[in-house]
């Protein structure tokens, strides 16, 4: 049996005892809750060194209009292959580029909130803008990489 006494907690004790686990889930309730906004600049998250890119989603385009461009070419002439390859690479540039930007969206406020290595790994990298939507906030905004998220989460929930 523990003999030593129990002492109540200080008030400090939160704040020392606080995570960034901790910080994070708060961050993905304030989101979910929509008291914190995020814009994701989606040409910076394409980059292929960012952490929610993957490569294999723009080859897949890329190997499949190759496929079909090629085919035809080979099949209807290059005047025609020609024709198609400026297609692809209109279809490419439009329509392919906006379902990637769609699916890293998706995959940021999806995912990367349940992942806090993910999540700083996102952070430190960039293209990530975090702003209050309550009334209290008059849209004060925490930009990655420059801002510090976690102090962020802690004002919101000082001011609440």
């Amino acid at each position: 049996m523990n003999s030593s006494p129990v002492t109540a907690p200080s008030a400090a004790a939160p704040d020392t005892a606080e995570t960034a686990e901790s910080l994070l889930a708060t961050l993905r309730q304030l989101y979910a809750e929509g008291r914190v906004g995020m814009q994701l600049d989606g040409k910076r998250l394409m980059h292929m060194d960012s952490p929610v890119h993957y490569e294999a989603e723009g080859n897949q385009w890329v190997y499949g209009l190759l496929a079909v461009t090629a085919l035809i070419w080979w099949k209807l002439g290059w005047q025609v292959g020609a024709a198609v390859a400026t297609a692809s690479i209109i279809l490419y540039m439009t329509v392919a580029k906006s379902i990637m930007r769609k699916r890293i969206d998706r995959r940021v406020r999806e995912q990367i909130f349940n992942d806090v290595v993910r999540w700083r790994k996102l952070w430190n990298f960039g293209g990530v803008v975090l702003t209050r939507t309550d009334a209290t906030g008059d849209g004060v905004s925490c930009e990655a990489p420059r801002g510090n998220w976690m102090e962020f989460v802690r004002r919101f929930s000082r001011d609440s």
